[in-house]
């Protein structure tokens, strides 16, 4: 830019963004006000919706077939031989295809010939069982668990992480990067309770839940929508598959799932799956679903697929309260927390009817503190023990930046105040609930 003397000015303003820049390569069309309502055919119209998930697969409204099964079979605790009818009785199977899209604004769950059978839900994450080799085949999704290029022997778990993944896995940024752990180091009762730590790579000095195969690399914003349950990570195919046309003459049967579900679930595991981002909450401005719905991650390696399973599932969970809040009877399928004490018990998830009132008394939301820890100082008389022990220590840290060149050091975690407040309250209320309904059970 040249001024009146003729002399070039260098300019040192830019001007400012407008509107947020979209994936302009791939722009979404989507119906941000379609909901879908999957039902539990045994329960009576309105109170029988088991969950409401966003329709952000198909311009006019629709999502994928095989994830919203998936969500559905998770919730009515791992019945992954399930399937979907569009009448509360089940003799209108439905004619898409397992990696077809669902376009209908209400579906029933089925999971038996005899639709009046009122099969139990699993009320939250924390009463969830995980299906140790039952997943689901299109989560079999193979990724390499070793990186192309091998980390220092002796880094903490965030160097691990920054070194394996380098980039964000969703937006492939490198700077502004996190740790951020599948399964929330919040859940980690759950995580022991479950057994999770046989499909980790266990480090010394480490819990469980902080091995590299639960981290990936997130943008610090990113991940905190991951942790506010925006999104999750679901394996689909590159291309949506077409309903198949059902002959009007055609008697549906009601004594198994539909062949069409069947036929198209065993013929889709030739495809070639991957991982994307599926959004589960899209409020105005969309922003985040323009930019990152059905987006394929970046590379995965180093992680399986049964922690992302969980994660999953943590997300779908909060979709139940509605559920539950209904105010009428519901039978659940809930962990006996106390059964890990007591000698004489074998099951440690046990089939109970909860009145309406008992259902409001269950925890439905995650506790007040998030899914990723905080740091904070040590105790008093404990920080030169701390300092002293920082190379070899391998704590996660879910808040190690890559802004610049330093590397964050790990070391222990603290819980934050919030976290101490809330210490055990989810899992109390639950044994309380538990206790009560015995009691009453046996004074009837």
């Amino acid at each position: 830019m040249a001024d009146g003397s003729g002399q070039s000015r260098h300019p040192l303003q830019r001007p400012p963004f407008g509107n947020p820049a979209t994936h302009a390569g791939h722009p979404l069309d989507f119906d941000p006000e379609f909901d879908i309502s999957f039902r539990h055919p045994a329960y009576k119209d309105p109170s029988d919706i088991l969950i409401i998930l966003p329709g952000l697969d198909h311009p006019q409204g629709g999502i994928h077939h095989h994830t919203a099964l998936a969500a559905c079979a998770i919730v009515a605790n791992n019945r992954f031989d399930g399937w979907f009818t569009e009448d509360r009785e089940g003799k209108v199977p439905v004619n898409v295809p397992s990696d077809g899209v669902l376009q209908n604004r209400d579906y029933y769950f089925q999971v038996t010939s005899n639709y009046k059978e009122v099969y139990p839900i699993v009320p939250n994450f924390a009463h969830w069982e995980f299906p140790h080799n039952r997943l689901p085949s299109s989560w079999k999704v193979g990724i390499p668990r070793v990186a192309e290029h091998p980390t220092p022997r002796q880094s903490t778990l965030n160097e691990v992480i920054l070194s394996r993944d380098t980039r964000c896995r969703i937006t492939n940024h490198i700077e502004g990067t996190e740790c951020a752990h599948l399964v929330p180091r919040s859940e980690k009762a759950w995580f022991e309770r479950n057994m999770m730590a046989r499909y980790g790579r266990m480090r010394p000095g480490l819990d469980f839940i902080d091995n590299p195969r639960n981290v990936v690399l997130l943008r610090s914003d990113i991940h905190t929508s991951f942790d506010s349950k925006r999104f999750a990570f679901v394996p689909k195919p590159a291309l949506a598959v077409p309903s198949v046309s059902v002959s009007s003459d055609a008697t549906p049967s009601t004594t198994s799932p539909p062949t069409t579900t069947s036929s198209a679930t065993a013929s889709s595991t030739a495809r070639s799956y991957a991982f994307v981002t599926h959004v589960f909450s899209s409020p105005d401005p969309h922003e985040l679903t323009c930019l990152y719905h059905n987006v394929a991650l970046q590379t995965l390696t180093g992680i399986v697929p049964e922690y992302l399973f969980a994660r999953f599932a943590w997300t779908i969970f909060p979709f139940v309260s509605m559920f539950l809040q209904a105010g009428i009877p519901r039978r659940l399928v809930m962990c006996d927390f106390t059964a890990s004490t007591d000698p004489n018990s074998s099951d440690l998830f046990r089939t109970k009817t909860l009145t309406g009132e008992e259902c409001r008394l269950l925890p439905l939301r995650s506790k007040s503190r998030s899914a990723s820890p905080k740091k904070r100082k040590p105790p008093d008389g404990e920080e030169d023990q701390v300092s002293g022990n920082l190379e070899g220590d391998e704590m996660a840290s879910s808040l190690g930046s890559s802004f610049g060149s330093e590397r964050v050091v790990d070391g222990p975690w603290y819980a934050s105040p919030s976290e101490e407040e809330d210490s055990g309250t989810e899992t109390d209320i639950s044994e309380a609930l538990l206790m009560q309904v015995d009691h009453s059970r046996k004074k009837a």
